[in-house]
């Protein structure tokens, strides 16, 4: 039986090129082993970037009216002959005439009594006994880069027009027109009661003032003379341009609607769940707001957190997400005061995205009203300001006495995310942090 052939023998290689040949065969093992590593992470949670799973945005009702427009202007400012009489003895009966200090006119009107209408002129000089003075002006807000309604609550917030702003918070008025305020002064530029009140967009101020000579002094008219006088013209104002007339001042905002008990920082308001979601890996700072920043109101102060995360590569190549959420909390000055004042900014900003008009140069598209979170919510795309930054995801709802925006942002090279998952990104995070605040 024959045996069989003997193997050929392998090459054999002089000592050092075979303990190169094991160097090679290690360096192989090992990025062999790398590109493993790398690719099992990839396929599970890469750092540095985000993309859900998200939360689809609900589409809600709008709810929020457009507000009404007046156009006309009521004769003598809707005042009485008989009211006029009664507060400024002796006054001139053509309140719109004008004169040398003042413009006169529709919606301009004065009436000038100086000892009960014995002295004759205006500004005279000499020894009197008393002086009253009936001012009321009309101002109609046509919406400058923002809608006529929106404009008309700003004036009304910081008094009315033609009034020089007062120290401390304005006295709460009910059942005169949609809105009102007042004001009582015994300083020389004042020296009486402002009564401000908004109809759709018009806003209305009544001045009531006057002194009498007390022992050879000039005395204010007390706070209860200058308002029911105030009151008096005002109420008929009001009725003559068909809204609430029966003005009344109150201790509390109607309704009362409790203020949240606690309210935390922006960059404390989103778990780390939610932010592993569309910002795994960011880096968080202070940030500023995008819609919120049109507020400007020392009783609704607005903060802001970001969070950054991206790609360590070119902006051209690499991938990043941008989450921003800014917080304003409305002071409880009074009973109701947190929540009134959050809902009228709310609906401010609600009217002008709707409307398309934007106190700043940026863009805006897309708005709908959405069915959450909080009392009322609305997504919006602002456009894009430069190719760096990118189209930003919006999504801004009110909570009681708090406003929330939330803001999302990213690209994959140069390739920006689309309307849809900007939004649903924003809202996925809004909705945590409406949890957030209610726990």
């Amino acid at each position: 039986m024959a045996e069989p052939e003997p193997a050929e023998p392998g090459p054999r290689f002089p000592a050092g090129r075979r303990r190169l040949v094991a160097i090679a065969a290690v360096v192989v093992a090992v990025v062999l082993g790398v590109t493993l590593a790398v690719v099992v992470r990839s396929g599970d949670e890469p750092p540095g970037i985000a993309d859900g799973p998200l939360l689809k945005a609900r589409a809600g009702a709008d709810e929020i009216p457009a507000g009404r427009i007046v156009e006309k202007i009521p004769d003598d400012c809707g005042v009485s002959e008989a009211t006029a009489a009664r507060l400024a003895p002796g006054a001139d009966p053509d309140p719109e005439k004008g004169g040398v200090f003042r413009q006169g006119g529709p919606g301009k009107c004065k009436w000038y009594s100086l000892d009960d209408g014995k002295a004759e002129c205006d500004w005279c000089q000499g020894d009197f006994e008393n002086e009253r003075v009936l001012d009321v002006d009309i101002s109609l807000a046509e919406g400058d880069r923002q809608t006529p309604i929106s404009e008309a609550m700003e004036r009304l917030r910081i008094g009315g027009p033609g009034t020089a702003p007062e120290p401390g918070p304005p006295q709460i008025v009910e059942g005169l027109g949609e809105e009102a305020v007042a004001h009582y002064s015994t300083a020389t530029d004042m020296q009486g009661a402002s009564v401000a009140f908004r109809v759709g967009n018009a806003v209305v101020t009544v001045r009531y003032r006057g002194w009498d000579r007390v022992r050879g002094e000039e005395k204010t008219i007390s706070e209860k003379v200058a308002l029911e006088g105030a009151f008096a013209a005002a109420a008929e104002t009001a009725k003559s341009m068909g809204t609430s007339a029966r003005p009344v001042v109150s201790e509390v905002r109607h309704p009362v609607t409790p203020p949240l008990p606690t309210v935390p920082r922006p960059c404390d308001t989103v778990p780390g769940k939610t932010v592993d979601k569309v910002a795994r890996g960011a880096e968080r700072k202070k940030g500023t707001p995008y819609v919120l920043a049109a507020v400007h109101d020392a009783d609704l102060p607005v903060e802001g957190c970001v969070w950054e995360a991206g790609t360590p590569r070119s902006p051209e190549k690499g991938r990043s997400r941008t989450l921003t959420v800014s917080i304003g909390t409305a002071r409880e000055r009074v009973p109701g005061a947190g929540a009134y004042t959050a809902t009228r900014h709310f609906q401010g900003v609600y009217r002008n995205q709707r409307a398309g008009e934007f106190p700043t140069l940026d863009t805006y598209t897309g708005f709908r009203p959405l069915a959450g979170p909080g009392d009322r919510a609305f997504a919006v795309i602002m456009r894009a300001r430069n190719f760096a930054e990118g189209d930003v995801g919006l999504v801004v709802f009110r909570k009681r006495n708090v406003l929330v925006e939330v803001a999302y942002q990213g690209r994959d090279g140069e390739t920006e995310l689309r309307d849809r998952e900007l939004i649903d990104a924003a809202y996925t995070v809004a909705v945590e942090i409406e949890r957030t605040l209610e726990s």
